[in-house]
């Protein structure tokens, strides 16, 4: 039965999917990475020997380090103490930051490396006494070599802050610590007494000056006092009040009086006037004699009518008489009444108008006396205020001059204090009694830790600078390059195949061919998800792994089913048909682009097409139209179509008839293909009409290690028959 009649063909006209299964084109290289476990893994008795070198290398510097260099070392401790706010503290101010203490120790520090206390320093004799001393002749190299060699640091959770020397000679380091210490601190006294003398110098004048300032303020006041005539107490300050407030007082009372006087004159000139009298007006009126007599006359009268009318009646002559004697005598009382009445209005008129006269002329009078009671008592007013003012002034110089006092007194205790030192000499520096430099302890594995990290800084430097493909971390730096498959070395599988180009059929429980398996179960995914049937697989270089991955990947696929037939356009070093077993120089390719009619050679089920007869292998063929119609006929009678294509950087031809594919599979060989290239050739193939599926990793470099290797060895012992597996 024929290829042919076992496929259902699909029409060559049909659309093909751009992308599916496919890597997102216009993918970019990024950046290389670096497995740091992998290479330390691949170099591991490298690294094992480099620090075995290092141990014998420490031991080896310890002794020439001994014998050419030693080093004696020493220290002096200074304790910075909290700062005293005042002379009449009990207890000083706890300092409890870290900060401040390493501020204010760095500063100390800075000034004990001075100049002037080094040249002090170094000029003692005992310093020229030392070997140390004897080697640096002039001062000004030991000077040069102090400043290289001393070292201060403070220590953390204290206090403190040491300085630290090393020396050739141990019994040097306590005579140049100690001299520089004892320079430093007999230089830091001197300049705080320096300093607090300046102080006092600058209160004492301060207080000279307010001193003056009194004398002359005290006799201001006494000058103010006799010129002003102000008394020494304030009982005549007080009396001048009291004088001022009673003519204020007496004034309101006769203003008030004259208000009274006032409204009584006003009232009687509305009597006159109207003619209206009260009741108070008739009863003064009663008090005047005639009118008293009248008054008795007109009631006798009354008394002789009431009894003759009782005797004689109404009609009788003498009663009539009597009746006109009576009316007679209400007239003249009335008429007298209204005279007495308005001659006393008058009177009492004259009266209260004299008295308003004489109240108004009081008033002008009391209230000139208080104005000038008034006058008088607000420049006394002022003058004290004055003298306040100066008084005032004195006391606060005479606070000032207590201040100064004070403060002077402060400086005194202060200086006599020992706990107001703020740096103080803890401990002086001694004999060494260990070495500091060379110590076995420190030198061996310092010297296998720097070999190592040497030789391992090489290995990452050669790594990083390295752009050939080793592992397939490598290729996740390259843009659009996804990895589908990783093929090991058939030299590092357990199963030991003879050879790699039909391990899948020849070997089929091999790790390599279960490798394969995965690889082509990935790429039918891809095929069947973007309708691709026909496939190229290109390498960059020759011996790349093309022809290995075309063959095992037809193996795979027919089985499972697929149809499959394998073309092998690589005119220039044709592989395919030898792979297979079939007659390499039996028509092919090449006469099927010059127009003949060609059957397949059948090997296990596939149908392969080698590159033809010799004179046929025309490669520029590939180039034309009639390959992608071949390609297209090819897919028509079988499920999948896979090109073998020749090398891409040496023929040309490659990404043609990559073209005329579905989809394209880019084969990488580890420890040989760049990762430049590789990011070139994916670029190139994402350009062409075909969907680059992924890329296959070929042999990288010890692949078979760690967790690879025991799936390896896993794979080999379940692809054994049952019943003999090794039991664990």
């Amino acid at each position: 039965m024929t290829a042919a009649n076992q496929t259902t063909a699909t029409p060559s006209s049909a659309p093909r999917p751009a992308q599916a299964g496919g890597a997102p084109r216009g993918g970019r290289q990024q950046a290389p990475t670096v497995d740091p476990v992998r290479i330390l893994r691949q170099h591991a008795w490298l690294l094992a020997g480099s620090a075995g070198v290092g141990l014998v290398l420490g031991v080896v510097a310890h002794f020439t380090c001994l014998f050419l260099y030693p080093l004696w070392g020493g220290s002096v401790i200074f304790e910075i103490r909290p700062e005293v706010t005042g002379a009449k503290d009990a207890v000083t101010r706890e300092i409890v930051q870290d900060e401040a203490i390493a501020r204010l120790g760095q500063t100390e520090s800075q000034k004990m490396m001075s100049k002037s206390i080094l040249e002090a320093a170094m000029k003692a004799p005992d310093v020229g006494m030392t070997k140390w001393g004897q080697h640096y002749t002039t001062v000004d190299e030991r000077i040069e070599k102090l400043e290289d060699t001393l070292r201060v640091g403070h220590r953390r959770g204290t206090q403190l802050f040491t300085v630290t020397w090393r020396t050739w000679d141990k019994s040097d380091v306590p005579v140049i610590l100690n001299r520089v210490a004892d320079t430093y601190m007999s230089a830091r006294d001197d300049e705080e007494n320096s300093r607090t003398a300046r102080s006092k110098s600058q209160f004492e004048t301060k207080k000279a000056q307010v001193e003056e300032s009194i004398r002359t303020l005290k006799s201001e006041i006494q000058d103010f006092i006799r010129k002003k005539g102000i008394t020494a107490g304030k009982e005549s300050d007080l009396a001048d009040q009291r004088s001022s407030e009673n003519l204020a007082r007496l004034r309101d009372d006769t203003i008030r009086d004259l208000t009274l006087a006032q409204a009584r004159l006003d009232s009687i000139d509305r009597k006159i006037a109207d003619q209206r009298f009260e009741d108070e007006d008739r009863r003064n009126a009663l008090d005047d004699p005639s009118i008293r007599a009248l008054e008795r006359d007109l009631q006798q009268i009354q008394v002789a009518l009431n009894a003759t009318r009782e005797r004689f009646g109404e009609d009788h002559p003498q009663v009539k008489e009597l009746m006109q004697r009576e009316a007679a005598g209400r007239a003249r009382l009335k008429a007298s009444m209204d005279e007495a009445m308005s001659r006393n209005l008058l009177a009492d008129k004259i009266n209260f108008s004299q008295r308003v006269i004489g109240l108004k002329s009081l008033v002008e009078k009391q209230t000139e006396d208080l104005s000038t009671s008034q006058k008088k008592l607000q420049d006394l007013t002022a003058e004290i205020s004055a003298l306040d003012a100066l008084k005032e002034q004195l006391a606060q110089k005479e606070l000032e001059r207590n201040d100064l006092q004070d403060l002077i007194t402060q400086l005194d205790l202060l200086q006599a204090r020992e706990d107001a030192r703020r740096v103080r000499l803890v401990q002086r520096a001694t004999t060494p009694k260990e070495m500091d430099f060379p110590q076995l302890k420190f030198m061996v594995p310092g010297g296998a830790v720097l070999v190592l990290l040497i030789v391992a800084g090489i290995l990452f430097l050669r790594e990083f600078l390295d752009q050939r493909v080793k592992q397939p971390s490598d290729l996740a730096g390259v843009g659009g390059a996804r990895l589908i498959g990783v093929i090991p070395d058939i030299e590092e599988d357990p199963a030991a195949p003879k050879a790699a180009e039909l391990v899948v059929h020849d070997s089929p429980g091999s790790t390599t061919a279960e490798m394969f398996r995965q690889f082509a179960s990935a790429a039918r995914k891809a095929m069947d998800a973007g309708g691709m049937r026909s496939i190229a697989i290109v390498a960059a270089h020759p011996a790349g792994g093309a022809t290995t991955t075309a063959s095992n990947l037809a193996s795979s696929l027919h089985a499972i089913g697929r149809t499959v037939a394998v073309v092998d356009a690589n005119l220039r070093r044709p592989r395919i048909a030898s792979v297979f077993g079939v007659d390499p120089d039996a028509p092919g390719l090449g006469d099927m682009l010059a127009g003949r009619q060609v059957q397949p050679q059948m090997s296990n089920g596939i149908a392969v097409y080698g590159p033809g007869t010799p004179e046929s292998r025309v490669y520029e063929r590939l180039s034309t139209d009639e390959m992608r119609r071949l390609v297209a006929r090819l897919r028509e009678q079988y499920q999948v179509v896979i090109l073998d294509l020749p090398p891409a950087l040496v023929a040309g031809e490659s990404m043609v008839v990559a073209d005329c594919c579905d989809g394209a599979v880019l084969v990488v060989r580890a420890m040989q293909d760049q990762r430049g290239l590789v990011a070139k050739f994916v670029h190139q193939l994402q350009e062409t009409h075909a969907v680059l599926i992924g890329t296959v990793l070929m042999r990288p470099e010890h692949t078979v290690g760690g967790y690879f290797k025991k799936n390896a060895e896993l794979m080999a012992e379940y692809a054994k028959p049952a019943g003999t597996e090794t039991k664990a």
